[in-house]
């Protein structure tokens, strides 16, 4: 069997056991009902919450290329809208000169996996290889 199985079985023993000895005249067909209640209502959610975690590994990193650098660097405002930019994880950082520069359709349109604009520092969730997006757009500030 597998292990999750029997994880939840043995949280709906543990339940029904609980609800049997802390609440006043139950049956056992209701400790029953508990029982296989609990165990199908978590294992539905484990399903759904493994699924969304499948999901998020399996986001697609943005390629990285000189027509999606360049296309980035114009839906920012330019080069010369760009004051500094660096990464963390699977996030570029890139701080810049005027928010008003930004183009939030062609932002859009480079179909990357999220953005967020706090003050001038725009982040942007490219994937595994934001080091080398940051890498090539330093390479081009002046």
């Amino acid at each position: 069997m597998n292990k999750r199985i029997i994880f939840h079985i043995v949280g709906g023993i543990v339940g029904a056991l609980i609800y049997y000895f802390f609440f006043d005249e139950t049956t056992l067909g209701q400790v029953f009902i508990f029982f296989i209640a609990y165990v199908i209502l978590s294992y539905l959610v484990d399903i759904f919450l493994e699924r969304r975690r499948n999901k998020q590994r399996h986001s697609v990193d943005t390629s990285v290329d000189d027509e999606k650098v360049t296309a980035f660097i114009e839906a920012i405002g330019g080069i010369k809208n760009i004051i500094s930019t660096d990464y963390e994880s699977s996030r570029l950082k890139v701080v810049i000169n005027e928010v008003d520069l930004l183009d939030q359709e062609k932002l859009k349109d480079l179909d990357l996996n999220g953005a967020y604009l706090s003050g001038n520092q725009l982040q942007v969730t490219i994937g595994s290889n934001a080091s080398d997006f940051s890498r090539q757009i330093a390479e081009l500030i002046p």
